[in-house]
């Protein structure tokens, strides 16, 4: 029934509202239409002074004639559904308006072309006009610099007639040239700024000013010096007065100006007769509004009537819909309330007794149901809570283990620190004695003169080097700072390397009273270049393992070589068998592992750690070797050693008694050291040298000891107790005329350009002392750092030319070639904050190529922020030629192509 009532009251409202639709919505679209067309004309109006073409123009003039043919007619039809308001017979005002404001567009379009032909043509001759003044200025300097030359080349005449001359004719004619120049910069300047006027005012100060200008300018053109150059000048500053002509840009702006302001007048007018249109249009519109309200209130009186009728309707509904509630909530309500609140029970865990069914309808079933979940859902509570119990119990177990190995591992780590605090300790304090012993074994080599003991002292000074060599492996191996350390790769005689190995294994076998057999093949070669330091300690280890395994029988070195037919790649082996207890398989298996012993050296009573094996392998994997094991219980075994080497040059084999590089005698060395040992050694050295050296044990004591002397080389060592030897170098290095400063260390810290840099020093000197490298230092030559090693740098180009390749190698390195006299130049002769960037620069470059001594000396002068003294700049030129030549050398002998339009 309720529904029934409103689709009755429904339709007719409807009805009533398409009826005022149908008549209030044409209106409304034709007032909006009115009104579109009215910002359209604006719109359209705003765009003509804005067209850049006739196109352009057309297109705009065309639409805005349908805009306003569009309104005038909607203002007609709107009078036709209310006689309130007529239009008036403006329209054809408006299109004439229009075609006024078209004719005027296209005057303007047809004058700014102009304008710019003129802009353009003026344009041409001040450039024309700029270009001859310059031309005329360089020719009136030049004949005052010949004028001057002329006074200055007769000394026999007095200058001052001559100068007086020169001044009144040349000088005031090149102050007259200087000052034409400005003026046609100015009056290009103006020109260029005549078609952007927009105004009559600014049209006649322009025309006013461009007067004044070009009445100077005729009369500064007189002073050109070239008459040709004075006509062609005439010529075209007329081109610029028959600019203001009345014809001219000047004439044409200010006609395109009047234009301008005709269109923007007729705009206006336009706008006003839109307005007035948009005006009518408006009131017819809300005549016809205003009767669609009176039809709108009449109909919202009827539908009041009706909805009062429709809610009577709706009363009657209501009242029986609550009588049928009512039963329903006896029935139904109050059955599923029982079963929700049961259902919250059993949610919450109580599961109390099964719910009485109540009938055997849908709700009794839904009670069933009930009582199935509750059962299954006590189940699963007991089930859970004995699960909770055993993951409670469980998880205290893996608490505590987490614990525990929280526990272990902050011991593991603290273990750790202890042991590289103990090894950086370690490092010092050992290669600190070391130094002391090496460097007395070397002081004693050279004062012994009898041969025996001379041999004597050099075994022993060979052996604490070696010495000193493995500790520094063993400390890099158990510290795990470097496992991938390669070594210093050098040349070496293979047959020297077999005898002070084959020495060895004698006195070791000698000891045992075991046969001792060396075997090198006939065929081997003569040099090689490889890291002969690990592999002395590889074959040492092996030997001194052969010999401690071994109770009787033979103890057996054999080298030999061989070279891949593939790759050409010298492949060569050491093998030390021997006649000892032998391992089984399982103790082969471990040989290699760091303290693992097989169980027969255990029970035989044989010392050793089992590092020997362990140290062995890690050698020979940064050698890029192997290392193979062969054995037999009660037999004995065989391990053998394979390396890859280079041929090497006899030639460059370091000789240990080799004569130290002769050096200046009577310099002056300050040495800065905390350990006496090490002062002795110094001075012991220093004073074989001819050098004059004092000592200071603390960092305040050399600083004392420089202030009062003067020294040409001062030795600093880095761990002094009271200062850092870097600190004690900032502080020598700032005097303009600061000694050559070398670092002492006892740690491992390489002699590179960056390290150099950072410690502010020329060179970084390891302990211990070499007698050699104190020779470098010391040489005249040593002024530029000494020379770049040939070797690093080939080896640098061979790698770059293995990523880059060789073209793109060889262009770098002919770049950097040309350039490097213009950087060395610029260092030389820049101001000190420039001079600091190209030194950066040039550093950069320079380290690419492994060029080490320009690079320190580069960074010395970065280190002083470019304030150095004339001597670092020329050792810097000296080290740059050196470095060059150096370069040049090793790209030949790779192979590149260092010069444009080369072929080798």
């Amino acid at each position: 029934m309720v529904g029934v009532a409103a689709i009755a009251v429904n339709r007719y409202l409807v009805r009533t509202h398409d009826d005022l639709v149908q008549s209030s919505l044409p209106a409304m679209e034709l007032a909006s239409r009115i009104g579109t067309s009215a910002e359209v004309v604006g719109t359209l109006a705003a765009a003509f002074t804005q067209a850049d073409s006739s196109e352009n123009l057309d297109r705009i003039a065309a639409a805005l004639g349908v805009a306003v043919d569009s309104i005038e007619t909607g203002a007609w039809e709107l009078a036709h559904m209310s006689p309130a308001a007529l239009p008036s017979a403006r329209g054809a005002q408006a299109a004439e308006i229009v075609a006024r404001m078209t004719e005027n567009g296209h005057e303007e379009l047809r004058l700014a072309d102009r304008i710019a032909e003129e802009a353009a043509k003026l344009a041409l001759s001040g450039t024309r006009l700029d270009a001859l003044i310059e031309a005329e200025t360089d020719l009136a300097r030049l004949r005052i610099t010949a004028g001057i030359f002329g006074i200055y080349s007769r000394p026999d005449a007095p200058p001052r007639p001559a100068l007086d001359r020169l001044a009144d004719r040349h000088f005031f004619a090149f102050e007259r040239l200087t000052e034409l120049t400005r003026l046609v910069d100015r009056g290009r300047l103006l020109l260029q700024q005549v078609p952007a006027i927009s105004t009559p005012d600014g049209i006649e100060d322009a025309h006013a000013d461009l007067t004044d200008l070009l009445a100077v300018l005729e009369r500064r053109v007189a002073y050109l010096p070239s008459p040709a150059a004075r006509n062609e000048a005439q010529v075209l500053v007329q081109h610029h007065r028959d600019a203001i002509a009345p014809s001219g840009l000047i004439g044409l702006q200010r006609r395109k100006v009047a234009v301008k302001a005709a269109i923007v007048v007729d705009s206006e007018q336009l706008r006003q007769i839109i307005s007035d249109l948009s005006e009518q249009a408006r009131q017819a519109r809300d005549a016809v509004q205003a009767q669609g309200l009176a039809r709108i209130a009449a109909a919202e009186r009827r539908s009041a009537q009706m909805t009062f009728a429709l809610l009577t309707v709706v009363a009657a509904a209501v009242i029986a819909g609550s009588v049928l509630w009512l039963y329903a909530r006896r029935q139904l309500v109050a059955r599923l309330g029982n079963l929700s609140r049961r259902i919250v029970a059993v949610a919450g865990g109580d599961y109390g007794d099964p719910m009485p069914i109540s009938g055997h309808d849908e709700v009794g079933r839904m009670e069933k149901a009930l009582n199935i979940l509750r059962r299954r859902a006590r189940d699963a509570t007991r089930l859970r809570e004995h699960l909770e119990e055993a993951v409670i119990a469980r998880t205290g177990d893996v608490v505590a283990e987490m614990q525990a190995s929280d526990a272990a591992r902050a011991e593991a780590e603290a273990a750790n620190r202890s042991k590289t605090e103990f090894l950086a300790r370690m490092s010092h304090e050992i290669r600190t004695p070391l130094n002391g012993i090496i460097g007395m074994l070397g002081l004693l080599k050279a004062e012994v003169t009898d041969e025996d003991r001379r041999d004597r002292v050099r075994t022993a000074h060979r052996s604490a080097r070696e010495l000193l060599e493995i500790t520094n492996d063993i400390l890099n191996y158990a510290s795990s700072e470097d496992r991938t350390n390669r070594g210093n790769p050098v040349h070496f005689r293979l047959r020297e390397l077999i005898g002070q190995l084959g020495l060895q294994l004698q006195s070791l076998a000698a000891k045992n009273r075991l046969e001792a057999v060396v075997d090198l093949a006939e065929l081997a070669p003569l040099a090689l270049y490889g890291d002969v330091v690990k592999i002395r300690q590889v074959v040492g280890n092996l030997i001194s393992n052969a010999v401690k395994y071994t109770q009787r029988g033979t103890v057996t070195l054999a080298v030999d070589h061989a070279v891949s037919p593939e790759t050409g790649q010298l492949a060569v082996s050491f093998m030390v068998a021997d006649t000892g207890i032998g391992m089984n398989r399982a103790a082969i298996a471990h040989a290699f592992d760091a303290y693992a012993r097989a169980d027969a050296a255990k029970r035989a009573g044989i010392e050793g750690l089992g590092l020997g094996l362990a140290i062995s392998r890690n050698l020979t994997e940064a050698l890029g070797g192997a290392l193979s094991v062969e054995s037999e219980p009660g037999i004995g075994s065989r391990f053998t050693l394979t390396v890859p080497l280079k041929m090497g040059d006899a030639a460059l084999v370091a000789e240990e008694d080799a004569p130290p590089v002769p050096t200046e005698p009577g310099r002056a060395v300050l040495v800065i050291d905390d350990h006496a040992v090490n002062r002795i050694v110094a001075r012991g050295y220093l004073e074989k040298m001819g050098c004059r050296v004092t000592e200071a044990g603390t960092g305040v004591s050399g600083l004392k000891a420089n202030r009062e002397a003067r020294f040409d080389l001062i030795l600093i060592d880095l761990d002094l107790p009271d200062l850092r030897g870097e600190e004690v170098a900032a502080r020598i290095g700032v005097a303009p005329d600061a000694p050559l400063l070398v670092a002492l260390t006892a740690h491992l810290i390489e002699d590179t350009a960056e390290n150099r840099a950072r410690l502010g020093v020329a060179r970084v000197l390891t302990k211990p002392i070499s007698p050699r490298a104190l020779a470098e230092v010391l040489a005249p030559t040593a002024s530029v750092k000494g020379a770049p090693d040939g070797a690093e740098v080939l080896d640098s180009l061979s790698g770059d030319i293995s990523d880059l390749g060789a073209e793109t190698t060889g262009l770098i390195v002919r770049e950097f070639l040309q350039d490097l006299p213009a950087a060395i130049e610029t260092i030389r002769t820049a101001p000190a904050e420039k001079r600091c960037k190209a030194a950066h620069r040039l550093k950069s470059a320079a380290s690419n190529f492994r060029l080490d001594a320009l690079c320190a000396l580069l960074a010395e002068i970065e280190a002083q922020d470019g304030h150095v003294s004339d001597d670092l700049l020329n050792l810097v030129r000296e080290s740059a030629r050196a470095a060059a030549a150096t370069l040049e050398a090793a790209a030949a002998d790779a192979g590149l192509q260092t010069e444009a339009g080369s072929t080798k």
